[in-house]
């Protein structure tokens, strides 16, 4: 039987988990090569050095507890080991049940850190994985603080993991006062090995699968049918700031741009930073509107320039010179984003994106985004192309307080309530002529090119109201959906 003089109180416990602490670190050094505190993304390398030092912890304490030491060298520099309730020395089931239960807290804590993490829409206050994650690190932090302060408050200072293993904690210098160098040597061997597995492991390898070979057989619907594109010269590398670590950045393929066209609403966290953004798209160019917290209690929106590329990685968009919308200043702070695209076309999404971040050293890091197709830009009316008949109807209708006396052209024949229209002046009657100069014939003439605009950048109309001929400058907003386009006999734009 082990010699004691009394039960361990709290002060040596922590001393002990102290000195354990800082072993673990120094073992987790070794296994990594460098400093864990760089391991903060959520890759490969993160995650088998999670699981690594899970089973080296598990190792470290159980050998050492059921060793003739009965503690680890922790508990051993303060004098106390872990004894049976009848005072010998614990087995390594013990020791093994011992080690989980006071692990229990860490459970909680690594799946909410995963959930904010890999969730893209966790970090919104909205979000019921907001409230989700906050609930866990609470009941991890209870778990944790009850456990250890059972010490002072059970006759056998046991905490929740000694009860639930049915062990104690004494003053003592247990069976042998001699280190027991065969669970040490066994440490050193796991170490060893765990070293040699973590080595194997990719570098900056993400956790969730690499995207596929882009498809772009299969092109995404379109409002109107456009002409075939003319062959593209041989692409040539355009060398940006923000290539780093993307390799040379091309002009896409012809016709590929059809697969990303219109307004998307994306969201993604980088680190634990929710981001929510809106990026319109036409052909190879595009603007994007993110939002996200200033540090100070805040929101911020950042701007930013996005062209559409191909990469060694595949079809990305990159962003380009980030701008401080609300001081109309670039920003100083903020790197641009990138997005890595797939396209499954089998998918009920087909269209996937991933958050692209360029290290410093020129390694590439991804993260999920949670995409929304939100449809096209619109500027909220109705319209369809004049004939002799339907002039003559609108003139003895009465309904405008002038006559039309052109028989061909774009007619507006309603404008939405409260739309870009209607704040822009534009209204019923009023004969489209032109958009930022370029001339309009048909209704699909003028539906076409709404839909294929920026939704950040107004346009210029020419129109004709009785006997005046005005401009007039229309903001977009969004968004008129494919399906809707589809359905309307007299396009809503």
């Amino acid at each position: 039987m082990t010699r004691t003089t009394g039960y361990a109180g709290f002060e040596k416990r922590f001393a002990a988990l102290l000195i354990d602490g800082i072993i673990l670190s120094f073992i987790g050094f070794i296994i990594v090569g460098r400093s864990p505190s760089k391991l903060q993304q959520p890759n490969t390398e993160l995650a088998m050095y999670l699981i690594l030092m899970q089973i080296i912890g598990w190792i470290y304490f159980a050998l050492l507890e059921s060793s003739s030491m009965q503690g680890t060298l922790g508990k051993r520099v303060v004098g106390i080991i872990v004894t049976n309730l009848q005072g010998n020395k614990i087995s390594f089931g013990k020791a093994t049940a011992r080690y989980f239960a006071k692990s229990a807290c860490f459970v909680f804590w690594i799946a909410a850190t995963l959930m904010v993490v890999m969730t893209p829409s966790t970090a919104a206050s909205d979000s019921p994985y907001y409230y989700l994650s906050i609930a866990l690190v609470v009941i991890g932090l209870l778990v944790f603080i009850v456990g250890y302060l059972m010490v002072g408050y059970t006759p056998e200072k046991q905490a929740l993991h000694d009860i639930i293993a049915r062990c104690y904690i004494v003053n003592g210098r247990g069976q042998s006062s001699s280190i027991s160098w065969k669970p040490l040597a066994g440490l050193a061997i796991a170490v060893l090995i765990s070293k040699g597995i973590f080595s194997q492991v990719p570098k900056n390898s993400n956790l969730v699968k690499e995207p596929e070979t882009i498809n772009s057989s299969t092109p995404a619907p379109t409002p109107e049918p456009t002409p075939e594109p003319t062959p593209a010269p041989t692409p040539t590398p355009e060398p940006t700031e923000n290539n780093t670590g993307l390799g040379e950045l091309i002009s896409p393929p012809p016709g590929v741009e059809s697969q990303t066209n219109g307004v998307w609403g994306l969201e993604f966290a980088v680190g634990a930073t929710q981001h929510q953004a809106i990026l319109s798209i036409n052909g190879d160019s595009g603007f994007m509107v993110v939002r996200l917290p200033d540090g100070q209690g805040g929101i911020k929106n950042i701007g930013q320039t996005m062209k559409l590329r191909q990469s060694y990685k595949g079809l990305v968009i990159v962003g380009q010179d980030p701008t401080d919308i609300d001081t109309d200043k670039p920003s100083e702070t903020y790197q641009p984003d990138n997005f890595l695209i797939a396209v499954r076309p089998e998918k009920e999404n087909p269209v996937t994106f991933r958050n692209i971040s360029v290290n410093s050293d020129g390694s590439v890091m991804e993260f999920p985004v949670n995409p929304t197709f939100l449809g096209y830009p619109r500027i909220g009316i109705k319209m369809t192309e004049l004939s002799s008949q339907l002039r003559d109807e609108i003139n003895q209708n009465g309904s405008l307080p002038f006559s039309i006396t052109q028989d061909t052209g774009v007619i507006i024949t309603e404008v939405n309530e409260d739309s870009p229209a209607a704040k822009a002046d534009l209204r019923q009657g009023d004969i489209i002529q032109s958009i930022d100069g370029t001339n309009v014939a048909r209704a699909s003439d003028v539906q076409l090119r709404i839909t294929s605009s920026l939704l950040y950048f107004p346009l210029n109309f020419d129109i004709n109201r009785g006997e005046e001929n005005l401009s007039v400058k229309v903001s977009l907003d969004c968004c008129v959906t494919q399906e809707e386009l589809n359905q309307q006999q007299s396009p809503v734009q």
